[in-house]
């Protein structure tokens, strides 16, 4: 009676499909929601101002919905890119690397702002380059890809030693 070998532990954890939908779905959903505390962090400025709405915690409500809602519409495309190349990376290492993470983030941001243009919202004008808004935007992006990475890695890449962790 032959048995089936015990599969071991690298057997177990091979690069799939679904994994890779897993990263990119991580990514995509994820990534613009982590990205929305800085936008959300610097519209406090404005709460005493929309505290005239109603209670403070109605303005905060505000101020975090559209804080959201911004940060999907400007971040959902560079995220997916994002999440697509990291996906695709694992496929071909099995790895999921920060700086990677972090270099194509800052590109497909670079991307976006060379295909669309500049942010700006209503008859403002666009973001301009003698303000701190393109630091915010950089940092807003750097801040959700390595947070993703780091759950990608956590969620989907084994432990393969214990200085690993």
């Amino acid at each position: 009676m032959a048995t089936e070998p015990i599969p071991g532990p690298d057997q177990w954890h091979q690069p799939s499909w679904k994994r890779f939908a897993g990263i990119v779905a991580l990514f995509a959903l994820m990534g613009p929601f982590i990205g929305a505390i800085i936008p959300v962090m610097l519209s406090l400025g404005e709460l005493p101002e929309l505290m005239q709405i109603g209670s403070p915690l109605k303005a905060f409500g505000f101020i975090l919905a559209f804080g959201v809602v911004i940060a999907y519409v400007l971040g959902a495309p560079q995220a997916l890119l994002t999440g697509l190349v990291m996906g695709f990376w694992y496929r071909r290492t099995g790895a999921i690397s920060l700086w990677g993470a972090a270099l194509c983030a800052l590109a497909a941001l670079g991307l976006r702002l060379g295909i669309v243009g500049l942010p700006h919202f209503g008859g403002r004008e666009p973001l301009s380059l003698d303000t701190d808004g393109y630091l915010w935007l950089v940092l807003g992006h750097l801040m959700a890809a390595l947070a993703c990475a780091w759950l990608a890695r956590r969620l989907f890449v084994p432990v393969r030693s214990s200085g690993d962790r």
